[in-house]
């Protein structure tokens, strides 16, 4: 009875009792992606690419990712984060097919905004950067 009475006098004397927005949970600015794409049928890799990927905030807190998600021949996966907006991954269908990235507008890949290399020992790693 003292709870209830409590919350209709704050009410009436026009304190709000809502709980309050939750508050972002990463620094916003210039996020990256620290990507590493195994190739097809290498190392136990099946007939789809396989990608590892973590997405980090203007800090280099991981904010999320995936672990040898595969991706079928140009098929776009998406990838949630704490970000709020999803990272969308394209695959292409041989190695010499860029990796395309897109978030909230933003497009990259691995031939044009990021800093790609070579395959080695059945993958290769990348880093990309991206307004967040």
């Amino acid at each position: 009875m003292q709870f209830t009475t409590a919350l209709l006098a704050a009410a009436l004397a026009g304190l709000s009792l809502a709980v309050p927005a939750a508050e972002k949970r990463y620094v916003a600015g210039q996020c990256g992606i620290h990507v590493t794409q195994y190739q097809k049928n290498e190392g136990g890799v099946g007939s789809e690419y396989q990608f590892t990927v973590q997405i980090k905030d203007a800090v280099g807190a991981i904010l999320g990712g995936v672990n040898g998600q595969a991706v079928a021949d140009h098929s776009t996966f998406s990838i949630d984060s704490e970000l709020p907006a999803t990272l969308d991954l394209t695959a292409g269908a041989v190695d010499s097919d860029p990796v395309t990235f897109g978030y909230n507008g933003q497009a990259f890949s691995s031939s044009d905004g990021c800093s790609t290399g070579g395959y080695e020992n059945g993958n290769r790693e990348m880093d990309c950067g991206f307004a967040c």
